[in-house]
């Protein structure tokens, strides 16, 4: 399989043959962790991400989006410049690069009245897609630190940590179950967070907590969508943060990421790619510790979804998801999720490392994986 579009850009799938920054991006990242981007020629693919910086904000803007200079404080409003953003930075960084303008747009956020401001209106019940502004937030900070060599932006990210803290649930070690939210989504938050706490060297409260809550997620295929079959992202989160939070020798999450990676190993498709997920014929079985109004998973959301797509959509198919996909409800990012794209690969392949990593005995190929060395999404 080859997403290549042009001399310089990927697409995300084959089936809609569509490319924007990010889905070369994720290309570009995906040869990365295999080693295999220095064999491309640097210059002529880091291009398109700095030709399309905007000089005033810094933001990196996808050409096929429209772009209001006003409210850059508002990461919901800006939400896809923010993520081409987070994801250019890391294609840059990988190939060798810096952006060539600073980063003003997070000049709103270097004042720490403002940062408390903004996690005050956190909507704490929708964890999943509120951490991933937070998530972005830490990048950007991180990449100044780190690679821009900005001392200042290290208290930023301490306020950051500070405040999760706050918001950590002491019940399951997640972030957002106490308001309400599913241990599922409150777990894809957890993966977005970790990932500083463990570059930085912060403790990662609860971990025992973690470990059960995430655990308790997993279904009988060793995956942890409730549909089964997986799913990249869920996947990948829930594997993330178990190898984060366990003990060294905790028996109970080596199992889970033993069956975690045969489960995925069986995921590989015959191009050479992976795909979001391969949803089960009969989906009947999976989820059922959603159901149950007395289990630590239950929530009033899951429960309706997993009753309409596996009991109601086992013999009623027309009521189950759809196949097509959107990546972040952007409709210049369609996949089909049983075909091979690049987010998916980039992701099965990375939860695949991340296993390996924590249990070498497992690998059973020659790729060498090589993980960001930057706290964002790909580091490990």
């Amino acid at each position: 399989m080859s997403l290549r579009d042009s001399d310089s850009s990927f697409v995300l799938q084959k089936k809609f043959n569509q490319s924007t920054l990010m889905s070369s991006a994720f290309s570009l990242l995906t040869l990365e962790l295999i080693g295999c981007i220095e064999s491309l020629n640097s210059q002529v693919y880091v291009n398109p991400f700095l030709q399309n910086q905007d000089k005033t904000s810094g933001l990196i803007i996808d050409p096929k989006t429209t772009f209001d200079r006003s409210s850059l404080e508002d990461p919901e409003k800006n939400y896809i410049h923010y993520q081409t953003t987070a994801f250019s930075l890391s294609a840059i960084d990988a190939l060798g690069y810096a952006p060539e303008h600073s980063l003003a747009f997070l000049d709103y956020f270097r004042d720490k009245n403002n940062i408390n401001k903004y996690f005050e209106n956190i909507d704490w019940s929708n964890p999943w897609h509120e951490s991933n502004k937070v998530m972005f937030l830490l990048q950007f900070f991180s990449f100044e630190l780190i690679r821009l060599k900005d001392e200042n932006a290290k208290k930023y990210i301490d306020q950051i940590l500070d405040l999760l803290d706050k918001y950590q649930d002491s019940k399951t070690g997640l972030w957002g179950t106490q308001y309400g939210a599913s241990s599922f989504s409150a777990m894809a938050a957890g993966y977005h967070f970790l990932m500083f706490y463990q570059y930085f060297n912060r403790e990662i409260r609860f971990k025992e907590l973690v470990v059960e809550s995430v655990c308790d997620l997993q279904m009988k295929d060793g995956l942890f969508h409730p549909f089964g079959g997986g799913g990249a992202c869920e996947d990948m989160d829930a594997i993330d943060v178990l190898v984060k939070s366990m003990s060294e020798n905790d028996s109970k999450p080596l199992r889970s990421l033993e069956r975690s990676h045969f489960a995925l190993i069986n995921n590989f498709n015959s191009d050479g790619g992976f795909c979001w997920a391969k949803r089960p014929i009969f989906p009947l079985f999976f989820g059922l510790g959603y159901l149950n109004p007395f289990a630590n998973l239950y929530s009033s959301d899951m429960c309706k979804w997993v009753i309409k797509n596996n009991i109601l959509g086992s013999f009623f198919p027309f009521l189950r998801e759809k196949g097509t996909y959107s990546y972040s409800n952007w409709s210049e990012m369609k996949y089909d999720i049983g075909l091979s794209d690049s987010w998916s690969t980039w992701f099965r392949l990375l939860s695949l490392a991340t296993i390996e990593d924590k249990i070498p005995s497992l690998k059973q190929h020659n790729i060498d994986f090589k993980f960001r060395p930057l706290p964002s999404i790909g580091c490990m």
